[in-house]
C-alpha cells in the first residue's frame, strides 16, 4: 500500500524530463517555442520561482545602519555593495524620500517589508548609462555599463553557421571576450541579421522582417535600440564555449534566420547583473518635470522585480511616465506588482505605458495589476519569446489598448490567461509575427473605459501568423464577429478586426490580406456567435472551425490556415487543451486570500465560472476572476493617497497571494527518500532536507494510509501527507509548484 504514495512524491517532487510541448498537436512548431523555460531559471535553465525565498538577511555594518531606519539612497548603495553573495537587503517599514539610486550587485535583493508598509518616495532622476537623457529613471536594476548600437559602447562579431530553428550551437567569427556559465553568469548577446529586402521570406506575404516608414514596412518606422537595418533580435546567454563555436540558451525561437542576410551578435561592453531583485515596496516616481521612469531594468540576466507598488500622480498633457521599463535583458520575471498612473484624464501623450520591454528576451511577466493606466503592457522594439500571462487590467483609458504590440520585431510572444479589454498588434513602428494568446478573457468595458481602441483583438496589416487558441471574448459593444480589411475602420463593434493598414500615417501601408491567410483560431468562445451567452457552459459560442464538414457556427469558412503554403498549421486532431502553453502545474502564486480559482480559469473547457456573466459581460460560464483580479477587487484603498482618483490601492502581495511570489517561495525540499516501511507495508517513514538545510523526517502513520482516509473518515490529500513534516511542511506546501514548472 506504499507504493501510491511513493508515486505521488514524483508527481511532486520530480523535474520534468519529457520534451513535448505543451501546445503540440495543436499549434504547427514552426509558429510557436518552448515557453517552459521564460523568466528566472537556475543553473539547468529549468524556471523556478526568485531564489531569495531562501537566502539570509544581510548583516553587514551597511546592512544594518540601513535596516535601522537610516534610508536615504547612499545607504542603501552601501547596504547593497556590502552585501554578501545570496542575501536580502532589508528596508523596514516606513515612508522614506529617497534620491535616486542603483542596484549593481548580482545575487542581492533588495526588499522592503512589504508594498503597504515600505515606501519609498523619489525626488530625482538619473540618466546616463548609454542611453541618453531622454529615459532617465529614479531606481536602476542593472549593469554599471549599459551600451547600446546606437550611443556606441558595444562588441561585435559575424555569426557564420547554425541558423535552424530549435539550435543551441551556433558558430561566431570570435568568441573573444565572452564568458561561458548559467544564465546570470554567461555572457549576453544579441543576435540579429540584415533586414528583408522586399515582402517577404519564403515568399511574398510571408515574413517580412523590416523597418522603414510608410508605405513600405510601417506606418511611421521603428527599431530604434538594434543595429541599423537588423530588426529582428534574440537575446541569448552563452552556456558554453568551444573555439569559436558557442552553445546558447535558449534555443533559436524563428524560423527564418538564414546565411543569406548576414546574421551577426553583438553584446555590451559590460557584463550583465545576474541573479538580482528588487521586492516588497511601493516606488512612487512623482517627481518634477515631464518624463519619468520609476525602475529601468538594463542589461540584466536572471533579473526580478516582485510585490512592487509602483505609483505616479503626475499630471498634464506633457507629462510622460514608464513605471518599469525593461531592455537589453533576458530571463528575467515581473510578478505580482501592481501599476497605477498617470493621475490626469488627459492621457497625452499617449506613451504613458506602465510596463514596456526593448530588446528583451525570455521575459515572464505574470500575476500584475494594472490600475488606471493610459495603456498597461507595451512591448516595444525588438524582442522574442516573452510571456505576459495573468495579468488584470482595470480603468485603462484614453487609449484603450490593455496590451500593444507597437514597435517591431515583437515575435513569438504568448500571450496567457489575462483579463483584459484590448489586446492591439498595431503597424505604427514595425511588424510582429508568430505570436500566440492563449485563455485570455477579454470583457470589454466591464472594468476599463472606452477609447481610442474598443475591439477586442486588432491586427493590424503586417501583424502575420498568430495563433489565438481557447480565449473569451465577451462584451455587448462587441456586435460584428470580424471586420476586414479596413470595411470599417477601426471598428469599435469588432471582435476581430483584421488586416486594417491603420491611421497613424498621411500615406500608411495597405491593407493587408496575410493577415487573415496565416491567422490561427481554434476553440475560442464569443458573445456574437453564441446563441447563450450567459450560460453556465455555453458550447453555441465556441468555434472550432477546421476541416469540412464545419459545424454550424463556423459559417463555412475554416479558420485553420492549413492550406497555405509556408509555415501552415494542421487542423488539431483534437478540440482538448492543455492547463497552460508555458506551466506544468498550478503556480505557486495561485491561492489567494480571496478563494481559489480553478486552474485553469478561463477557456471553453472551463464551465460555471465565476466571473461577472451578464447581458453586458457574458462569458457563457467560460470564465472566472484570475488571482489579480481577486486581489485587487478585496483590497482597500491607501488613505495616503485620498485624492487619487480612482482610489490607489494598498496593494501587498503577501496579503493577497497565500504563497506569496513576493520573495519567492520556499525552496523544494532535497534528499527525500522513504527510509523505514513497518512490517505491514502501511507506514513510511521519509527523510529529507529542507531549503534551509535541515534535515527532518516524516512518519506516515497506519490510520492515514488505510484506504486512503484519514482517522476522521476524510479522504487524504498530497497536503495531508506532508501534515506531519516540520520544516518540510512548509518547503511542500509552498514550494511544489516551484519545482515542478
Amino acid at each position: 500500500m506504499i507504493r501510491p504514495f511513493i508515486a505521488l512524491l514524483f508527481v511532486l517532487l520530480g523535474p520534468l524530463t519529457g520534451s513535448a510541448q505543451p501546445w503540440s498537436g495543436i499549434i504547427a512548431p514552426s509558429r510557436a517555442t518552448d515557453w517552459r523555460t521564460v523568466g528566472v531559471v537556475n543553473s539547468s535553465g529549468v524556471a523556478i520561482d526568485p531564489p531569495s525565498g531562501t537566502w539570509a538577511n544581510c548583516v553587514t555594518a551597511a546592512c544594518n545602519t540601513l535596516f535601522g531606519g537610516s534610508v536615504t539612497a547612499t545607504t542603501i548603495q552601501r547596504a547593497l555593495t556590502s552585501a554578501p553573495a545570496n542575501s536580502v537587503v532589508r528596508i523596514p517599514a516606513g515612508s522614506f524620500s529617497v534620491a535616486a539610486f542603483n542596484h549593481r550587485r548580482g545575487n542581492v535583493v533588495l526588499r522592503g517589508a512589504g508594498s503597504s508598509a515600505t515606501k519609498l518616495t523619489m525626488t530625482s532622476n538619473q540618466g546616463g548609462a548609454g542611453f541618453g537623457g531622454d529615459l532617465s529613471s529614479t531606481i536602476h536594476l542593472g549593469s554599471a555599463t549599459t551600451n547600446t548600437p546606437r550611443f556606441g559602447g558595444i562588441s561585435s562579431t559575424p555569426w557564420t553557421a547554425g541558423y535552424s530553428q530549435g539550435t543551441t550551437v551556433i558558430t561566431l567569427g570570435s568568441a573573444a571576450g565572452l564568458v561561458a556559465g548559467p544564465v546570470g553568469t554567461g555572457s549576453v548577446i544579441m543576435l540579429d541579421q540584415l533586414n528583408d529586402a522586399s515582402d517577404g521570406f519564403p515568399a511574398t506575404g510571408d515574413l517580412f522582417i523590416c523597418e522603414s516608414g510608410p508605405p513600405t514596412c510601417s506606418n511611421q518606422g521603428g527599431n530604434a535600440q538594434g543595429r541599423t537595418g537588423r530588426a529582428q533580435i534574440q537575446g541569448v546567454t552563452v552556456t558554453a564555449i568551444n573555439g569559436n563555436q558557442v552553445t546558447i540558451f535558449p534555443a533559436l525561437a524563428m524560423p527564418n534566420w538564414r546565411s543569406s542576410q548576414t546574421p551577426g551578435a553583438w553584446w555590451t561592453s559590460a557584463r550583465p547583473l545576474g541573479n538580482a531583485g528588487i521586492e516588497n515596496l511601493t516606488v512612487d516616481f512623482t517627481i518634477g518635470g515631464s518624463q519619468s521612469i520609476g525602475v529601468r531594468m538594463d542589461n540584466c540576466a536572471n533579473c526580478w522585480i516582485t510585490g512592487v507598488r509602483f505609483i505616479t500622480t503626475v499630471s498634464g498633457s506633457n507629462a510622460t511616465s514608464k513605471h518599469l521599463y525593461v531592455w537589453a535583458s533576458v530571463n528575467s520575471t515581473v510578478r505580482s506588482n501592481y501599476f497605477w498612473g498617470k493621475q490626469s484624464d488627459a492621457g497625452f501623450p499617449i506613451d504613458n505605458y506602465a510596463y514596456t520591454d526593448v530588446v528583451a528576451h525570455s521575459l515572464l511577466v505574470e500575476n500584475n495589476i494594472f490600475h488606471h493606466n493610459v495603456i498597461s503592457l507595451v512591448p516595444n522594439d525588438p524582442g522574442t519569446r516573452n510571456v505576459y500571462a495573468y495579468n488584470y487590467v482595470d480603468d485603462g483609458y484614453t487609449f484603450g489598448s490593455s496590451f500593444q504590440y507597437h514597435s517591431g520585431v515583437v515575435v513569438m510572444a504568448l500571450l496567457e490567461g489575462n483579463n483584459w479589454k484590448t489586446a492591439l498588434a498595431d503597424i505604427i513602428h514595425g511588424v510582429h509575427y508568430m505570436n500566440t494568446h492563449f485563455r485570455n478573457h477579454h470583457d470589454g468595458l466591464a472594468h476599463n473605459r472606452p477609447g481610442t481602441t474598443n475591439m477586442a483583438l486588432p491586427l493590424h496589416s503586417r501583424n502575420r501568423f498568430f495563433n489565438i487558441i481557447g480565449n473569451v471574448f465577451g462584451h455587448s459593444s462587441w456586435t460584428h464577429y470580424q471586420t476586414l480589411l479596413g470595411a470599417i475602420p477601426n471598428d469599435p463593434q469588432a471582435i476581430y478586426l483584421l488586416g486594417w493598414q491603420g491611421n497613424a500615417s498621411p500615406s500608411p501601408v495597405s491593407n493587408d490580406q496575410r493577415v487573415i491567410d496565416t491567422l490561427m483560431r481554434w476553440g475560442n468562445w464569443d458573445n456574437v456567435t453564441s446563441t447563450n451567452d450567459t450560460g453556465t457552459n455555453d458550447a453555441s459560442g465556441t468555434r472550432f472551425c477546421g476541416s469540412a464538414p464545419l459545424p454550424l457556427n463556423c459559417g463555412g469558412t475554416s479558420e485553420v490556415p492549413s492550406g497555405i503554403a509556408n509555415f501552415p498549421n494542421s487542423v488539431p486532431a483534437s478540440q482538448a487543451l492543455p492547463a497552460s502553453f508555458y506551466l506544468s502545474a498550478q503556480p505557486s502564486w495561485w491561492a489567494t486570500a480571496f478563494g481559489k480559482p480553478p486552474f485553469p480559469a478561463i477557456g471553453p473547457d472551463v464551465v460555471n465560472g465565476d466571473a461577472p456573466n451578464t447581458a453586458t459581460t457574458p462569458h457563457g460560464g467560460h470564465a472566472n476572476k484570475i488571482p489579480a483580479r481577486l486581489c485587487f477587487e478585496n483590497t482597500g484603498n491607501d488613505p495616503a493617497y485620498s485624492g487619487s482618483s480612482p482610489p490607489v490601492k494598498l496593494f501587498n502581495a503577501a496579503a493577497c497571494y497565500l504563497a506569496s511570489a513576493a520573495g519567492g517561495a520556499p525552496g523544494p525540499p532535497t534528499g527525500i527518500a522513504v527510509t523505514g516501511v513497518n512490517g505491514a507495508g502501511r507506514t513510511a517513514i521519509l527523510t529529507g532536507t529542507s531549503a534551509s538545510g535541515r534535515v527532518s523526517k516524516m512518519v506516515d502513520r497506519t490510520a492515514e494510509l488505510r484506504d486512503g482516509r484519514l482517522p476522521d473518515g476524510r479522504a487524504r490529500s498530497a497536503r495531508h501527507f506532508c501534515c506531519c513534516l516540520d520544516p518540510l511542511l512548509l518547503s511542500l506546501q509552498e514550494g511544489v509548484a516551484h519545482f515542478v514548472r
